[in-house]
């Protein structure tokens, strides 16, 4: 290659096109000027389109300056080598195109203020990986034609060819169309598509050079111009909508290699929470606001119209929502693929898929679905002997690495992610995450607030293999919503680890999940599932106080005369929950139960749920209901609140007593009994799921409860706690998973010796010779060991918290109730009666 040659080329290049490449240098550098210091927000919306264009002007107009007969007649020098034309056009467009935007994005990221090392990282390595897409469409076509009006005329007519006119020819996939589309996308599959649509037709560019410059054959290479605009649509759609499921997770994982081992595959099961599929028919979707609520419980966007355009309005729709589970301590899943395969006379029938295959971009650790069951299927189904579904999922398994870093807005450096930074947006209500990576890139981040998983966003999955990472950075942005739930000085960053890739299955009997004796069909009189009977009876006035901007408080007064008592509920639990003890305490004392912020009918902001505005939320409420001296009694978590409020204003209170509630809830995760004691748990079998019959009425939940262990919950609670009246969310907590994440990140550790008021601390000491729960199997000699270690570490534990209230409160006092359990405000009602009683008039 002769150097001076090359010069001269490219001298003369740019000065024939120097407009056009003054214009495209400036643009390319801009854009990146403009994006990373955010100079112009209506940027974003056409500057690809934009960049495109100057990019395809720009190829088009360096390429046809020479047509190949300017290798043997040129104006400036004759013969002009074949290497050293191309050379010199390849350098005028890499000094555009990319080293504009690389001088450019080096000076951006020092002038915002990160390192050299990462601002040269990502000056350098590419972070748009859909450019070499189309690089070899535009390469071929920039040679084989002769003007740019041809140039541009060919790409139209390739764009209608292989874009348009299929698309009245296809129609949105039904429910019995199984492969997974454009969900190949977001299950972190990408790779599998992309990468030989950019690989293939990048090779046939390289072949079309040669034809075209060495052999000087412009029809063959205009042949492979069409050949590659077709084979960068098909190497996308072959694995999305050509190649079945089990062939594409196969290639996968083939070429991947992260595999699971055996033991950890097989200790994860499945579960659904409930025992019958919401669900509904579709003509009645738009009036069935019971089912609408669930969907949106679930997080389901509502069908789009092509999705029910096949179905006939008696068609099903019905939501799933299956929680994984015995999954390694912090592991998470994503889901990659779900089909239900419906069986009839235990024959395969057919096989559905759902409305939208990937619904776990969330932090929750439910994969919800929504699916059409065609008309004709559902009586096909119906009419059959022994239907049923199997829910069969391909879940890749993520390992996190943690990392906690102050919202102070500086970088800082995390092995397996790379360099990250956290701001707080107080206009935005968000906290900004910023995280970079070069090279080899973790298969997802995440950010949250600390402690408070339900907060987790996360980025977009990617499973590639780490070879198709080398040429490229990445940069994920992340927003965490109301940071106010918890204490946000600090973040969490997780980079997560492909660990190995499962295949699931879930089946049960029926149609919707159970016999069609309990689950049945939705009936075309629009009837659903039987109206449930129930109804507050318990004797109360209710009151809404306002404690904050925005939260009002539910306060029930159940009456009654003398010294006054206030009561506050357990964790998610509700004021209902004293019904029946209040009603009891109301002979002697006046009684009052409220329910905390973000639990029942109070106000669930999303902020204010640390220890210390909790128990203000308290006095606020005893001011308004002008109460002087009380008695402050709370049952579980309210022992918080209770010994703050004991500390800090020991004032207003004649004596403070604790239902299983003087404990130490702010010791360290990374304890070694805390960690074992989470291990046992993720072992324990979950509790089945309650059954519809058992949702109809009071007397039928109470009935139940006695057959699984349970103690009698009062009616108003079940109302108010686990939303019995409603068909398709009976049994489901009302309070969301993000605010009680939020109220045990609050916690602070009880201060026993600023405590001046006499206490009263009522421990429930277990049964050790209770029968274990009926869904246990009583002949499972591991799970009786699990289950007597669990009782070995939480008694010590317990023994600890004794002796810390016993040591530690000044004037204080402990009982110990034998066989009772950690809701002993209902399974051992009358002796906690008595013993508040005694208390109460000891202290007066």
């Amino acid at each position: 290659m002769n150097v001076r040659k090359l010069g001269t080329i490219l001298m003369k290049d740019v000065r024939s096109l120097y407009l056009l490449v003054a214009l495209a240098t400036f643009l390319f550098a801009a854009d990146v000027f403009i994006t990373r210091l955010d100079l112009l927000p209506l940027w974003s919306s056409f500057r690809q389109v934009l960049l495109l264009l100057t990019g395809t002007v720009l190829i088009f107009s360096v390429f046809q300056l020479d047509s190949p007969v300017s290798l043997v007649d040129d104006w400036l020098c004759r013969p002009v080598p074949r290497p050293d034309l191309l050379a010199a056009k390849f350098l005028l467009l890499f000094c555009v195109v990319y080293l504009s935007r690389v001088i450019a994005m080096f000076v951006a990221d020092l002038s915002l203020g990160l390192s050299l090392a990462e601002s040269l990282q990502e000056a350098i390595l590419m972070q748009d990986r859909y450019v070499l897409l189309m690089l070899p469409i535009l390469l071929l076509t920039a040679i084989v034609t002769q003007t740019l009006v041809q140039g541009v005329g060919v790409l139209v007519a390739l764009f209608v060819c292989v874009f348009m006119i299929p698309t009245p020819l296809t129609q949105a996939p039904g429910p019995f169309n199984t492969h997974v589309g454009d969900a190949l996308i977001n299950a972190g599959l990408e790779w599998l598509a992309t990468t030989p649509a950019k690989i293939f037709p990048m090779l046939l560019a390289v072949l079309g050079f040669w034809l075209v410059y060495w052999r000087r054959r412009i029809l063959e290479a205009r042949v492979l111009l069409a050949l590659a605009g077709l084979l960068i649509p098909l190497f996308v759609v072959l694995p999305m909508w050509l190649a079945p499921w089990k062939a594409v997770s196969s290639t996968h994982s083939a070429l991947t290699g992260a595999d699971v081992s055996d033991e950890i595959s097989a200790a994860i099961q499945l579960r659904h929470p409930r025992v019958c599929f919401p669900a509904t028919r579709v003509r009645d979707l738009p009036s069935n606001a019971a089912f609408t609520a669930a969907r949106e419980h679930y997080g389901l966007p509502m069908w789009t119209d092509e999705d029910l355009r096949d179905p006939g309005p008696d068609s099903i729709a019905f939501l799933t929502g299956i929680a994984p589970g015995r999954m390694p301590i912090d592991w998470r899943v994503k889901l990659n693929h779900v089909q239900a395969d419906f069986s009839v006379d235990r024959e395969p029938a057919f096989s559905l898929r759902p409305a939208r295959y990937i619904t776990d971009d969330s932090g929750s650790s439910l994969m919800s679905h929504a699916w059409v069951l065609p008309d004709d299927a559902a009586r096909r189904l119906a009419a059959g002997k022994d239907p049923s579904v199997t829910l069969r999922y391909t879940l890749t398994l993520l390992e996190p690495r943690s990392h906690r870093f102050p919202t102070d807005g500086k970088r800082h450096e995390f092995p397996g992610v790379g360099t990250c930074s956290a701001g707080l947006d107080a206009a935005a209500n968000r906290i900004e995450v910023d995280c970079f990576s070069a090279g080899r890139q973790p298969a997802q981040i995440s950010a949250e607030l600390n402690d408070v998983p339900a907060s987790r966003v996360l980025s977009p999955a990617d499973f590639s293999p780490a070879w198709t990472h080398w040429p490229y950075s990445q940069r994920v942005k992340l927003a965490i919503g109301s940071p106010r739930l918890a204490k946000h000085d600090t973040i969490t960053v997780t980079s997560w680890n492909v660990a190995g890739q499962v295949e699931k299955t879930l089946t049960l009997p029926g149609i919707l999940g159970a016999a069609s004796e309990t689950c049945s069909l939705p009936s075309h009189d629009g009837a659903g599932f039987q109206p449930s009977r129930w109804r507050d009876a318990a004797p109360h006035e209710t009151y809404s106080i306002k404690v904050d901007e925005g939260v009002q408080l539910e306060v029930l007064d159940f009456g009654g005369e003398g010294s006054t008592l206030m009561l506050l509920p357990g964790l998610g639990a509700t004021a209902h929950s004293f019904d029946d003890l209040a009603s009891q305490l109301a002979r002697k004392h006046r009684v009052l139960a409220m329910t905390r912020r973000g639990a029942g009918y109070s106000s669930k902001p999303d902020f204010g749920f640390d220890t210390p505005r909790l128990a203000r939320d308290v006095l606020q409420v005893m001011d308004a209901m002008k109460l002087g001296k009380v008695v402050l009694a709370g049952h579980s978590i309210a022992g918080d609140e209770i010994t703050w409020l004991g500390g800090h204003h020991p004032e207003r209170f004649a004596a403070l007593i604790y239902l299983d509630a003087a404990y130490d809830r702010s010791g360290d995760p990374a304890d070694a009994d805390f960690l074992r004691l989470r291990e046992l748990a993720r072992l324990l079998p979950p509790e089945p799921p309650i059954p519809p019959e058992a949702l109809q009425d009071y007397d039928a939940m109470s009935r139940f409860l006695e057959q699984r262990g349970h103690a009698r919950y009062p009616e108003g609670e079940l109302i108010a706690l686990l939303r019995v009246n409603h068909p398709f969310l009976a049994g489901t907590p009302s309070i969301d998973a993000r605010t009680q994440q939020a109220m045990l990140a609050g916690i602070q550790a009880p201060n026993y010796s600023a405590m001046k008021v006499p206490a009263l601390a009522i421990y429930a000491i277990a049964d050790p010779d209770a029968a274990p729960p009926p869904w246990y199997d009583a002949h499972d000699t591991q799970l009786r060991a699990i289950l007597a270690e669990r009782a070995r570490i939480t008694d010590a534990l317990k023994r600890e918290n004794i002796e810390r209230f016993r040591q530690g409160v000044m004037n204080g006092r402990v009982l110990e109730l034998p066989k009772a359990t950690h809701n002993l405000i209902h399974s051992n009602a009358s002796e906690v009666l008595a013993a508040i009683e005694d208390f109460v008039d000891e202290v007066e």
